[in-house]
């Protein structure tokens, strides 16, 4: 059980003609090199429970979540995770 350091990006997709709207999350590792794929989740319920998941508390998912659907893109940096919650939450390969 390693732990992996990098950036947190959660990208808000507005959708377009056949894509419904969604966030997509991708884990960018400062060091290394990570076959890393980007998870998606349908609306902003779906991002805050993912988020938590991620062992951040409730109030830092809502308020990182909330950024996200308001800024379009946000970087979550020094993030700080084990290698087995990541691949269990489908953000490395």
């Amino acid at each position: 059980m390693a732990k992996l350091t990098g950036n947190l990006r959660i990208t808000a997709n507005p959708g377009s003609e056949g894509i419904r709207p969604h966030f997509e999350l991708v884990f960018v590792p400062y060091a290394g090199r990570l076959a890393t794929k980007p998870a998606k989740v349908s609306n902003y319920d779906d991002l805050v429970s993912l988020l938590i998941e991620l062992k951040f508390s409730e109030d830092d998912a809502t308020r990182w979540a909330g950024k996200a659907r308001s800024q379009g893109v946000i970087l979550i940096a020094s993030f700080e995770r084990t290698d087995t919650l990541l691949r269990d939450n489908g953000l490395i390969v």
